[in-house]
């Protein structure tokens, strides 16, 4: 099956072939696995995981299923989960674009990216219950994380198809999307997420997924180790100094001072004082802060 995943726009990689609805094949699995970026790659700042056709990926390949089952899961465990661990260790944010049905396999490389973008014509389906098979891939890991323990086990053990809105009501995805602007949207994250300094969203990544099982003392440790490591990287003392370009630009009133010639330092930007907060109008009570729903973009 050659060209079973081809890159899209700047930084995506789209799932083929369409006529077997993008199923988890060995030999996509393999192409997945050389699409992805390595680390060492510092040109690629994002990456958006797609399907071609209707489905995202309907799981596990049918023809493969009619091969003799093969002891201690071997495939499984060399060929599908290094693709999937893989894509989850990524230093670089990973957004999945569910254009249709995630089933499986399919279910577990939704769940392996950072970010989910859904289209309304999404679903999601672990289904491994109902072919009498235990969940793979990291279904049971990712899926906890994100809904929560009962809902996972109501999805896994019930095999039921959960679709895009309440998958976006449960927290499975971050936002759904009309079909048409799908790409649009998830592109337009990636390239949010790209302008930022990849050490600042690196630091992200690495201590989301350290506080799975830090204790806070250790959380606070780990904080600080990656504090010292972003404070000297070089993407970091760029995006420093551009903020203090934009504070310092423009702006009436008093004006940065000047460093001593060969002192090496940097001169302090001014931050105008803020101004006093208004009393609230008697008999008109200031409203609460409310948390807003999640975004469902049109």
């Amino acid at each position: 099956m050659p060209g079973a995943l081809e890159a899209v726009d700047a930084d995506g990689v789209d799932p083929r072939p369409p006529e077997r609805r993008n199923a988890t094949s060995a030999e996509l699995m393999a192409d997945l696995n050389e699409a992805l970026p390595l680390p060492s790659d510092e040109s690629i700042r994002a990456a958006v995981l797609t399907g071609n056709g209707p489905s995202f990926s309907a799981g596990g390949d049918l023809k493969a299923a009619r091969l003799p089952i093969e002891p201690g899961s071997r495939r499984m465990r060399e060929v599908f989960n290094p693709v999937v661990a893989r894509l989850a260790a990524l230093p670089l944010p990973a957004v999945a674009a569910v254009n249709g049905p995630a089933l499986g396999a399919g279910l577990s490389l939704a769940l392996a990216a950072d970010l989910r973008v859904a289209s309304t014509r999404a679903m999601f389906s672990a289904g491994f219950v109902n072919v009498g098979l235990a969940p793979d891939t990291g279904a049971s890991f990712f899926l906890p994380r994100l809904v929560g323990h009962g809902r996972a086990f109501q999805i896994l053990a019930t095999g039921r198809k959960v679709g895009a809105e309440e998958a976006l009501a449960i927290g499975l995805v971050n936002r759904v999307v009309e079909h048409e602007a799908l790409m649009t949207e998830a592109v337009e994250l990636a390239e949010l997420l790209s302008a930022k300094p990849g050490i600042a969203v690196q630091a992200v990544k690495e201590l989301l997924e350290a506080a799975g099982h830090n204790s806070l003392a250790g959380q606070f440790e780990a904080e600080a180790r990656m504090y010292d490591r972003a404070s000297t990287h070089p993407g970091r003392i760029a995006a420093r100094k551009a903020m203090v370009a934009k504070l310092t630009s423009g702006r009436p009133g008093p004006q940065a001072a000047e460093a001593p010639p060969g002192s090496g330092m940097t001169p302090p930007a001014v931050i105008p004082e803020p101004a006093p907060a208004r009393r609230p109008t008697r008999g008109h009570p200031r409203r609460p802060f409310c948390m807003p729903d999640p975004v469902r973009s049109s």
